[in-house]
Order: C-alpha cells, then sequence, then structure tokens
C-alpha cells in the first residue's frame, strides 16, 4: 500500500514527525509527501488557488488515484497525524471502494492551528484520513472532475455513494483533544500539533509528539 502524506510547506517539520512515526513501525514504506508546487509543476494538479484553503493540501488528496494511475491501494492522511501502529494493518478493512472514519460527533472549534479560521461542513475531517481501491475512482476522480468540482463537491463525498464507504474503526483517526485517545492507533491532532503555542498544552499526547519531534 502506498502512503501518501499531506504536505504544506509552511510546516515541514509536522510532516517530518508523520513520516517518522509510520517509519517507526514500517521502515521500508512506501511513503510519498503530497506537495501541490511539485504536482502543478509536472501538470498533474490544474485547481486555481482559492482564499481560505487552511493548508496546502486542502484538495492534493483527492488525486491520489490518479497519481497511482488508479492501480493498486494507497492511503492518504494529514501531516498532523502520529501513528502508533503500521498503517498497513488497515488494508483488511478496504472491503469496499474505501474506508475512513465517518466521523459523526465531531464539533469543530471555530479556530484551529496558527489563529486559521476553522470552517464547519457535512462530513467534516472524514477525508483527513482515506483507503482508497485506486481502480473504483477512475471514472469518479478524473482529471477534468478534479481539477474542476467544487470543495463541497470533494470534501463532503459526492462523487460516490456512502455505501461504497467502509467506516473505519475511530482508533485510526482519534481526534485529540474532542476522543479518549487511550487506545488510539493514531493521533490526529487536528487543532494543531504541540508546535502551535495556542495549543501547546501539558499532557501525554503532546509528549508522545513531541518525542518523535525532537528525534527528528
Amino acid at each position: 500500500m502506498r502512503i501518501f502524506i499531506g504536505h504544506d510547506s509552511r510546516f515541514k517539520d509536522v510532516t517530518k514527525v508523520c513520516e517518522a512515526s509510520i517509519r517507526k513501525y514500517q521502515p521500508d514504506a512506501d511513503i510519498t509527501w503530497l506537495d501541490k508546487e511539485h504536482l502543478k509543476k509536472h501538470g498533474l494538479y490544474g485547481r486555481k488557488d482559492v482564499e481560505g484553503e487552511s493548508t496546502e493540501f486542502s484538495f492534493t488528496r483527492f488525486y491520489v488515484p490518479m497519481i497511482c494511475n488508479y492501480q493498486g491501494t494507497a492511503m492518504f492522511c494529514d501531516n498532523d497525524f502520529l501513528w502508533k501502529c503500521d498503517p498497513n494493518e488497515m488494508r483488511r478493512y478496504l472491503k469496499k471502494s474505501m474506508a475512513l472514519v465517518k466521523h459523526k460527533d465531531y464539533v469543530p472549534r471555530d479556530i484551529k492551528m496558527d489563529g486559521i479560521q476553522n470552517k464547519s461542513y457535512p462530513k467534516k475531517n472524514w477525508s483527513s484520513l482515506m483507503i482508497f481501491n485506486n481502480k473504483e475512482f477512475k471514472n469518479k476522480l478524473s482529471k477534468e472532475y478534479l481539477d474542476n468540482a467544487t470543495p463541497s463537491q470533494l470534501h463532503e463525498f459526492k462523487f460516490i455513494n456512502d455505501n461504497d464507504i467502509f467506516d473505519l474503526p475511530s482508533r485510526y483517526n482519534c481526534l485529540v483533544g474532542y476522543h479518549n485517545a487511550d487506545k488510539a492507533r493514531a493521533l490526529h491532532y487536528t487543532n494543531g500539533t504541540p508546535l502551535f503555542d495556542a495549543y501547546n498544552k501539558p499532557g501525554k499526547y503532546a509528549e508522545e509528539w513531541l518525542e518523535t519531534y525532537k528525534s527528528l
């Protein structure tokens, strides 16, 4: 399974921590950083930049099946994940076109990271972790569609029937500050990692992230 991490050039160390946490459990993992400028340079990403995108990977994540030439399986995760397992263990849940955690009880805070407005919309945070059966998206996520689809069409998964999405156990996308994360297989610092002063609160989850950060 190929692994893609959403990368934002402003927060390179956050991406490094995510990758390091994966390699702790799978040293030879096939990991790619989704760099929007790189994808633009090679003609893969054709969306116009829109004011208000909270991260540079707001939409690059949906290009994963196309980047894989619609072959094999692939995982995407936001860069503010800290993995506590080998992500490959989730492959057993890929029983449909895709698999993700359907956060049904998540109510976002107004502000996240370093003062960025946290927009609320249906199926918020579903797209922060996705496993694709790539061949199923050759027609659903073509380059023409990806370059022109609205944010709502993509992040609210209007390109696929909900019945074709397997609901992963929430422990693989455990939202720090919202859920009990004691049994988490992946911690998701959705409001910002401990590098952001506004969310640099002491506690074991902050220490877990900082331990990996200090090891870089």
